[in-house]
């Protein structure tokens, strides 16, 4: 029942790190993503994508689009199937673009369950 840890620095271009925490290895499905994006990523016009992959057993997909004002998070097992949970979560209009930001999914029993800006819930989209 130990704990995995794992920390990317600058995996691609505006992601200061991603972090993932699984406090039970014999549970893959539960723990948190973190994506830290740096100063000035959310004025670019391109989607943010941010991964974490161990095929077959976990797969993570969490897109950044703030030209939409949304945060788009997949999670699953294999790949080449269909996502278990999927969540659109919605950017709050004052976020300030050209600050750093750290996104945290929060996912329970292969469930999204919430994500957080900066420490504050983000609400889902529509």
């Amino acid at each position: 029942m130990a704990e995995i840890k794992s920390r990317e620095d600058k995996p691609l271009p505006g992601i200061e790190y991603s972090e993932i925490i699984i406090h039970d290895e014999n549970d893959l499905g539960t723990g948190t993503f973190t994506t830290a994006i740096e100063k000035k990523a959310l004025a670019k016009i391109n989607p943010i994508i941010s991964t974490i992959i161990n095929e077959p057993e976990f797969k993570m997909i969490v897109t950044i689009n703030s030209g939409e004002e949304e945060v788009t998070v997949l999670l699953g097992k294999a790949p080449n199937t269909p996502a278990l949970s999927r969540k659109v979560f919605k950017i709050p209009e004052d976020t300030k673009i050209h600050e750093s930001h750290d996104f945290r999914v929060i996912f329970s029993g292969w469930e999204i369950t919430s994500m957080e800006l900066d420490g504050n819930a983000l609400q889902p989209a529509g």
